[in-house]
């Protein structure tokens, strides 16, 4: 990393499997090979389009029109204008995605300086990145947070306890000093354990057991998710085009992860199969015996009294954030167990 401060792009290198990595073996090249880590998606973005050129544009301009000149994610609505304050901006707009989700903000000053933040519920809806950078040039505008995501769906790369161990061992030092590091143990609990390293607001890398936290305590799906703010590095619209670079440039032992064997719509199955699964092991232990009870009872009205009497419409709070068709989701998630 430069003295100023910025980030420099990284090329595609030798990467370390996790085990070596703490073992402190040599660099052994995987290229080839199939890995379960994601491609490095940007799970959270913040754009301050406060230019003269960026406020002339936006004259006169409903804030959805801001939104789409911006970003081209068709599934989200923007709501009315409140004077409720956003990040310092007098007034703000909600996002609201297809799945009446709130996905993000637009703050709106009185001398017409645009901040637009984005979710990863958000994120997701964004068709093309590079396209948002081009704008944000256009503009002359500026990042001032982005954070960036690989997951490994199966927990074979890297772990939160690896991560603890490799910080332990000095190896997120950079220049002088090690970043600060803070390890959240979820006690036995299985509701998943996290790592912290660096600070809020300036560089933070946060390893969390994904799966757990979605309900599925046998889960080893893990997310690595950095979070780069412009409070101390410069965050050019690049980041945006080619986030696997700016990944792998945080710290040098993050670019052995950045491989992207699976795209976003894998990511998306082990999210709902999670989801799917907790779902299951709660109506099996909350209502099991309830239901046998009645199946046994009705026989071959059970099914009718189910449909009638129990079950209502809508979604549970875990489903509710899924963008697409949830039913084809689950069936594939689910069908396999019956099938066993």
């Amino acid at each position: 990393m430069p003295a100023d401060g910025t980030f420099s792009p990284v090329e595609a290198c030798n990467r370390l499997p996790a085990r070596d990595l703490i073992a402190g073996v040599g660099p052994s090249s995987n290229t080839g090979q199939k890995s379960s880590l994601t491609a490095p998606i940007i799970d959270f973005a913040t754009v301050v389009l406060d230019s003269e050129k960026a406020r002339k544009f936006f004259r006169k301009m409903h804030p959805a029109e801001m939104f789409r000149s911006v970003f081209t994610a068709g599934a989200i609505a923007v709501g009315p204008i409140t004077d409720r304050p956003f990040n310092f901006y007098e007034r703000s707009c909600t996002l609201i995605d297809d799945t009446a989700t709130i996905c993000g903000k637009i703050g709106l000053s009185d001398d017409g300086k645009v901040q637009i933040s984005l979710t990863g519920q958000g994120c997701q809806h964004v068709a093309n990145w590079r396209a948002v950078a081009d704008v944000v040039d256009m503009l002359d505008g500026k990042l001032s947070r982005v954070d960036i995501a690989v997951d490994d769906l199966t927990g074979e790369m890297f772990s939160v306890r690896m991560f603890k161990e490799l910080h332990e061992a000095g190896e997120f030092t950079n220049n002088g000093r090690p970043p600060e590091g803070r390890f959240i143990d979820d006690c036995g609990s299985q509701k998943g354990c996290s790592m912290y390293v660096g600070q809020k607001g300036h560089k933070q890398l946060n390893v969390y057991e994904k799966g757990k936290q979605l309900g599925d305590p046998e889960s080893q799906h893990t997310r690595c998710e950095l979070r780069l703010y412009s409070k101390r590095y410069e965050l050019t619209t690049d980041v945006l085009r080619n986030p696997g670079r700016y990944f792998g440039g945080a710290y040098r032992l993050l670019i052995n992860y950045v491989i992207g064997e699976v795209e976003r719509l894998e990511l998306k199955d082990q999210l709902v199969n999670a989801s799917a699964k907790a779902v299951v092991r709660f109506l099996n232990t909350q209502a099991g015996t309830g239901l046998g009870v009645l199946a046994e009872a009705l026989g071959e009205d059970f099914i009718s009294f189910l449909v009638t009497k129990i079950i209502r419409t809508g979604r549970p709070g875990r489903f509710k954030s899924f963008s697409g068709d949830l039913s084809a989701h689950l069936r594939t998630q689910l069908l396999p167990d019956l099938e066993n």
